[in-house]
Order: C-alpha cells, then structure tokens, then sequence
C-alpha cells in the first residue's frame, strides 16, 4: 500500500538524481528498475539470491547487471562508481556505519551518495514509538526503524549536502552526499 501512495513517487525522486555510472546497494525485488534512468550504466547489489531472484523478472525491462553481493564488503575497486543510491537499506544492514564505508570507498571523490530512509525520529514521541515498534519490525520483518541515520551516514565517511524530508514528520528522508574523500 505504501508503495502506491508514497514510495514509488519517492523513488522517481531518488533516480532522478542518478548520473553515469550506477550502484545501487540493497536491490530487493527491483522495485527500482522501473525508475532507472536511460543514460545510467546500472550495477546492483543484494545480498540475498532470493530476492535476485525474484528482482530477475523485473530486470528485463532495465538494463542492470546483477550481483549477490554483502553491502559491507563490496568487491569493486575504488573510485569506480557515479553514483551509489540505497533505498530502505541503512535500516536493515548489521552495520550501517561499514556499509556507508564501502559506498563512501567505491564512489568517486566528485560523486554522490543518495539514501532514502526511515529514520529515528527527533520527535519524543514518535521516537518513543518507533523503540516500541523495533523489536517487532526487526524480528520478524528484519529491518530497525530506530536508527540515527544521519548519524550513521556522517559516520560512514559521507558529507550531506542535501537532506529532505518526505512525509511522516521527519521520519521519511532523502539524504544525499558527498564522499568526504
């Protein structure tokens, strides 16, 4: 339901942004692949085979090369990519910080880091919910909605340069970056 009303709307945004070549970390089941910009040379990531498989059938229509790959040890070289996009990763990685690192590594001095997030909330109660939501939300559905995002990506290596909010207050955000290389 989220995706219809919100996220897909989100995404154009995101890839919007997209420039040259492209990693995009976390692809899921290429819920993204739609919104891929004809001029970018995409290369995308997941750790799980499960969800490349699934993401395969969506690839058809983009032109992607897919590879089952950890976010927290990217097997590229440095300096090798334009641009590097995670939508709703930071929020699932064991490491967030590490996983921000090798972004930060395999991404061009004069490129960008572009995250799209859910947040821990700077207000008290919505941050009072999100800590009640996250033993469920990690649990069973494996991602945490109480991670200081923002902290994590400056953490990581990254300079936000721009930082936008979406929707529920300040927990739906666009972070994008700078490698601070």
């Amino acid at each position: 339901m989220m995706e219809h009303i919100a996220f897909k709307k989100w995404r154009k945004v995101v890839f919007s942004k997209v420039e040259g070549r492209c990693l995009e970390v976390g692809l899921g089941t290429g819920k993204n692949f739609d919104h891929y910009p004809e001029t970018a040379q995409m290369v995308a990531i997941d750790l799980s085979p499960g969800m490349m498989g699934k993401a395969k059938g969506r690839a058809a229509k983009a032109d992607v090369e897919m590879v089952v790959m950890d976010a927290q040890h990217l097997a590229f070289k440095d300096n090798v990519f334009d641009s590097v996009v995670m939508t709703f990763v930071l929020c699932s990685v064991p490491d967030p910080v590490k996983g921000v690192e090798e972004c930060v590594r395999v991404c061009k001095p004069e490129g960008k880091i572009i995250n799209l997030e859910h947040v821990r909330s700077k207000y008290r109660i919505i941050a009072f919910m999100e800590e009640l939501m996250n033993p469920i939300t990690s649990g069973f559905f494996g991602f945490n909605v109480n991670r200081n995002t923002r902290s994590n990506i400056e953490a990581g290596g990254a300079i936000i340069v721009e930082d936008h909010k979406f929707a529920f207050f300040d927990v739906f955000r666009l972070f994008i970056s700078k490698p601070n290389k």
